[in-house]
């Protein structure tokens, strides 16, 4: 069973009694105010990463705090929010470094203070393998969901696609010393820059569908076509690949925009009387329209989704 298909079993189990609950980016509960927004994300050890990376990358558990709370900040900015408060979970082995522990703390630190969030609490439990998990709210006035997408709609991303899933090629198959290019790449794995005021605005001036690219480009708009009941045709030739990347992998590149993960971009569509408005945000492309029917296109061309998958694997 893949990672969407346990996810729709789970959300029919459950009684849904909120505004948004299983299967956008975060929940939401409507207030007085706007909304309240509720997200949770974990990484793990062997999973999302392995240790033998200190040795490449010796302030690797500092980048795990940093990505521990900016992956759950990409949902929040998705939904067009800000985030506000967090919990934590620890899962530690018996003998846990204490020096990496506090390592990861101070990267979470840090990314609290850029993105203004307050550590409230949490747990700590001994188990068999290392684990993180956090619980992130946030707070919007408008709401972006997956299933707004309507035809006749443009397609747009913000930021480039590809360079996390480059990084983390580097760091598995590549020795040092790293260039400067494949630093650059790197950091976009181990340190995601989401932008919730991005997504603040984009939600304030009337757009209505977005997602956060956590696991791939095609999936993420297969998940725009799925939950609105359309079509999206991308123009390839306009899908953002940044110069370190086409030169470090070629015509691989294109590749890992496509179907590599962890980018925690955002992709969107909107009415084109909004085209203006949205050509003026920092790093944008235009990349596609939005058309009657199902399903992905890529020069008019149907793809299947590729791309990460908890429970499928690579595809």
């Amino acid at each position: 069973m893949k990672e969407f298909e346990l996810i729709e079993k789970l959300s029919a189990v459950f009684p849904q009694k909120v505004d948004i609950g299983i299967g956008d980016d975060t929940a939401a509960v409507k207030t007085d105010s706007g909304y309240s927004l509720f997200t949770v994300d974990t990484i793990a050890v062997n999973t999302h990463y392995r240790r033998s990376w200190e040795k490449k990358f010796k302030k690797l558990y500092f980048s795990l705090g940093w990505k521990l709370l900016t992956i759950s900040v990409s949902d929040i900015a998705s939904m067009g929010g800000l985030p506000e408060l967090a919990l934590l979970s620890f899962c530690l082995e018996k003998n846990f470094s204490e020096e990496r522990i506090l390592e990861l703390s101070k990267g979470l630190s840090e990314a609290a203070r850029r993105y203004n969030v307050s550590i409230i609490g949490g747990d700590t439990v001994k188990g068999e393998s290392e684990v993180f998990s956090l619980t992130l709210t946030g707070k919007a006035f408008s709401l972006m969901r997956r299933d707004g997408a309507v035809s006749g709609d443009l397609v747009g991303v913000v930021g480039t696609c590809g360079d996390a899933a480059g990084g983390l090629y580097l760091l598995e198959k590549r020795d040092l010393p790293f260039s400067e290019e494949e630093e650059k790449i790197i950091r976009k794995f181990l340190f995601p820059e989401p932008s919730p005021e991005t997504g603040k605005f984009l939600a304030e001036i009337g757009v209505k569908c977005c997602i956060d690219n956590s696991d791939g480009l095609l999936i993420s708009l297969s998940l725009i076509a799925e939950k609105s009941g359309v079509a999206l045709n991308i123009d390839r030739s306009k899908i953002p690949v940044s110069k370190e990347l086409k030169s470090l992998f070629g015509e691989e590149a294109e590749k890992l925009a496509l179907t590599g993960g962890e980018d925690f971009n955002l992709i969107f569509t909107f009415p084109e009387n909004l085209k203006g408005k949205v050509e003026k945000i920092p790093s944008v492309s235009i990349i596609g329209r939005v058309e009657n029917g199902e399903g992905v296109y890529l020069n008019g061309r149907r793809v299947e989704p590729a791309g990460f998958d908890h429970f499928g694997g690579d595809k």
